[in-house]
């Protein structure tokens, strides 16, 4: 299902993505971008913190599960209580713990399981900004 990415005479989303892998942060940035969103990058939890409090606004935070350092959850805490409106999409090849998916879920948070393809990606981060109050079961 595709959906048009946001009309050219509106500001674009801010997604902000972090992952330590350079690849699937290259790889999502470009496609993101293409799809007509702005995109932030960080290969780590602190540095995307810093870029979070220096942006003007983030509309939505991708990040990976498991990370050197902190967790994507440990970050989406961080961010969550600074802007609690802030929808999250961890993206993990890991095996998550049935815990810390249901903790996700109270919290509203979605979850895509990597490899995920790029139409995938798109599919939820639409749905998300979309439809902010919704989250993806």
């Amino acid at each position: 299902m595709h959906q048009n990415p946001p009309a050219s005479n509106t500001k674009p989303n801010t997604i902000l993505v972090v992952d330590d892998d350079p690849d699937i942060r290259s790889l999502t940035r470009t496609f993101l971008e293409h799809e007509g969103y702005a995109v932030c990058t960080s290969g780590n939890a602190d540095r995307a913190a810093h870029i979070f409090q220096t942006s003007a606004h983030i509309d939505l935070l991708v990040t990976d599960y498991s990370m050197p350092q902190r967790s994507g959850m440990d970050l989406a805490l961080e961010l969550k209580s600074i802007q609690p409106s802030l929808p999250v999409l961890i993206i993990s090849g890991a095996d998550i713990p049935a815990g810390q998916l249901i903790q996700m879920r109270t919290h509203g948070w979605n979850f895509l399981a990597k490899p995920f393809s790029l139409p995938q990606l798109l599919a939820n981060v639409h749905a998300i900004l979309q439809l902010p109050h919704l989250a993806l079961r």
